[in-house]
């Protein structure tokens, strides 16, 4: 059976708790980038802290939030099942379910209807939902046991077949890898991590969120989820899910096809001699390493292809060429009016990174605009041609991006040209230009706004398919992984592949 790569998020939230945005204006922002989502209302916390010395901010705004999704209920049901499209755009009905105890996780219900249920434990509220088909899958898990980060004691796969191991958190997994905890519930632990969990015996797959509180789904580079499946409905999600055909990215769509002896991500297979692993990958820059993770070390591990100069390539290049707007010092927003085209070639795809504002936490100012106006779209699109509106803010800090983007790929001669349009002022630059490196433009000056075109990334720099044997089986169960870095510092993780021998 044919399976098709899709793109979600599975874990964000709006203003039907706590957060901002509508939810018909989330449903609307997400389907500008993903074919599903989910939209996550806050609803029960069985063991929040009861100390108003020390708690009161915590205490009132998530009762706040929880009565006004109580309330809310109903609409949500309506609304989720009326954004939901088969083959276009697909959405599910979830609530939260908050646990210093077990970890935070999110309910998700295969149909339009589903009560809002609150228990004190994991096997209580599985219980409780018997009769509906669900998932109940953990989130931010690597705040570890007691801190709202995940329980493996008390982790059931049956229930829980993924966990998601990235989103506005941070990273879940491993000591050591990108994207640290920095919220302010606390750091990351080995303990919660998918390492450890992983190594205790435990098998589920990985899938990411943005946790976003801005009701803006997808919000780019704070966690989405691929997922292989036959077709774009709810049954046909469910099922990849369960089976573990999903892998979690940080922003980029990272296209990677992970197979051990013929047998896709998430499966669980006999292999008592040599196993043949292969890794397929398309990414949206440039690769800058492969490994392939074996009983939670790395068992190999690849650098990127090094770069190539114009010369070294064909005179018809397919490439990558990101373009970047934002930065600024003033306050508010900028408008931009955007216009990208080739003279020759063709582009064969556009990417939007779209992003909305920062919002992690009830307390984060919110900018948002006025209403329910999209911050960004593509207005037109064509073989040569692509346009757009957005609206940025300065960066928060160095190292927040308060920037947007789109990925061009493109197919065109070396000798052609990317003309821009940017707020009325005209650039151009041949694609052997680009291919040699980025180029800036301010648009009114030191400190005003500007656009960044990055460089040109070949194909041969961006995909890869590579072949492995290993014929060294060290444990009664062994597994493999795949995790994949882009020089731009985009991850992708690849669910598991559990070899018994």
């Amino acid at each position: 059976m044919t399976q098709n790569l899709y793109w979600g998020d599975l874990h964000s939230h709006c203003s039907i708790s706590y957060g901002y945005g509508s939810l018909e204006r989330a449903f609307a922002l997400s389907s500008q980038q993903l074919d599903f989502v989910s939209v996550v209302g806050h609803a029960t916390w069985h063991d929040m802290p009861t100390d108003r010395g020390q708690y009161a901010y915590i205490i009132d705004y998530h009762t706040e939030g929880f009565q006004r999704l109580a309330k809310a209920w109903p609409d949500v049901q309506r609304l989720t099942a009326a954004a939901n499209d088969p083959g276009r755009f697909i959405t599910l009905l979830s609530y939260e379910w908050h646990s210093n105890a077990y970890g935070d996780h999110n309910i998700y219900y295969l149909g339009d209807d589903g009560l809002i249920v609150e228990r004190d434990d994991l096997d209580q509220l599985q219980a409780a939902l018997a009769g509906q088909e669900t998932l109940i899958l953990p989130h931010h898990i690597g705040y570890g046991k007691g801190f709202r980060g995940i329980n493996w004691e008390t982790f059931d796969e049956s229930r829980s077949p993924v966990v998601e191991i990235i989103s506005g958190h941070g990273g879940s997994e491993r000591d050591g890898g990108p994207y640290p905890i920095y919220h302010t519930m606390g750091p990351r632990s080995h303990w919660g991590t998918v390492h450890y969990g992983l190594e205790a015996g435990k098998r589920f797959g990985f899938v990411g969120g943005t946790d976003h509180h801005g009701g803006y789904p997808g919000h780019y580079g704070e966690g989405r989820t691929a997922l292989y499946a036959p077709e774009l409905t709810r049954r046909a999600l469910f099922d990849a899910i369960r089976a573990r055909r999903c892998y979690a990215v940080t922003g980029d769509k990272i296209a990677v096809d992970f197979q051990v002896n013929g047998q896709p991500m998430g499966s669980e297979i006999m292999g008592e001699g040599e196993r043949q692993i292969r890794v397929a990958i398309r990414g949206c820059d440039a690769l800058d390493r492969i490994e392939i993770v074996k009983n939670g070390r790395p068992w190999q591990r690849l650098f990127g292809p090094p770069p190539l100069r114009p010369a070294e390539l064909p005179r018809t290049v397919t490439a990558k060429i990101r373009l970047e707007w934002g930065w600024a010092e003033q306050e508010g927003s900028t408008r931009w009016e955007c216009e990208a085209k080739l003279s020759d070639g063709r582009l064969l795809s556009v990417e939007p990174c779209f992003s909305g504002d920062p919002a992690l936490s009830p307390q984060d100012e919110w900018k948002g605009l006025e209403g329910d106006s999209s911050p960004h779209a593509i207005t037109r699109q064509d073989e040569r041609c692509v346009e757009w509106f957005s609206h940025s803010r300065k960066n928060p800090h160095p190292y927040l991006r308060g920037t947007n983007s789109l990925i061009l790929e493109v197919e065109a001669p070396q000798s052609a040209r990317l003309e821009l349009t940017v707020n009325g002022q005209d650039f151009s630059h041949s694609v052997e230009e680009l291919l040699v490196g980025s180029v800036s433009h301010y648009l009114r000056g030191w400190l005003s706004e500007a656009i960044l075109v990055h460089r040109a990334v070949p194909v041969q720099q961006y995909a890869l398919e590579l072949d492995f044997t290993d014929s060294m089986p060290e444990r009664e169960t062994d597994y493999y992984y795949v995790r994949v870095a882009q020089e731009n510092n985009q991850w992708a993780w690849g669910s598991p592949v559990w070899v018994d021998s």
